[in-house]
């Protein structure tokens, strides 16, 4: 953070340095697109061919969009915003974690923006960086003066439950059933 008082840091410096968490940081994507093919490859290990609205072909439309997308903003009412954040801590890449406006429930359309695409390392998982990385992407949003996030999950509502998030709603669809969270931030 620059030293001169009263001077406006760059927005991207402002943002890099607000998302800090201790040693983890947040990359767009879009800074280093190659960075996020180990992040793509556990999404699809562990999603690719699961998920019923989200093909491995989509994976990687997802990750090519968000490589070139503005990071520099968010405008609350805007469609088609997918910035995805390569964490990183000590060097290395941990996981990847996504900002997007929509996320595959059609009935909740109305509802962003919503942390999607989240995956960790699976050697680094129930070590604390996914909480570092949600609480990193909490800070992005609250600098894009985002109000509230919203995400669905599986089966993982206590992780983020103890993050501070609400059930909105259980929704059970013929080929999943899913909890719909929200954090105001």
């Amino acid at each position: 953070m620059p030293s001169d008082v009263g001077v406006a840091a760059p927005l991207p410096l402002l943002l890099t340095t607000l998302c800090d968490v201790s040693e983890l940081i947040l990359v767009p994507l879009a800074d280093n697109p190659t960075a996020g093919a180990e992040p793509l490859a556990w999404s699809l290990a562990l999603w690719g061919e699961t998920n019923p609205w989200f093909s491995p072909s989509d994976w990687h439309a997802f990750y090519g969009k968000a490589a070139t997308a503005a990071y520099d903003r968010w405008n609350l009412d805007g469609v088609d915003q997918e910035l995805i954040y390569i964490a990183i801590s000590a060097g290395e890449i941990v996981g990847a974690i996504a900002l997007v406006d929509f996320d595959d429930l059609e009935e909740f359309r109305d509802l962003k923006p919503w942390v999607a695409a989240f995956i960790v390392d699976p050697n680094r998982r129930g070590s604390g960086i996914g909480s570092e990385m949600l609480a990193a992407l909490e800070e992005r949003a609250r600098a894009f003066l985002i109000p509230t996030l919203y995400l669905w999950t599986e089966d993982q509502r206590d992780f983020y439950r103890n993050r501070g998030y609400q059930l909105v709603t259980q929704k059970t669809y013929p080929e999943i059933s899913v909890d719909v969270m929200r954090k105001d931030l």
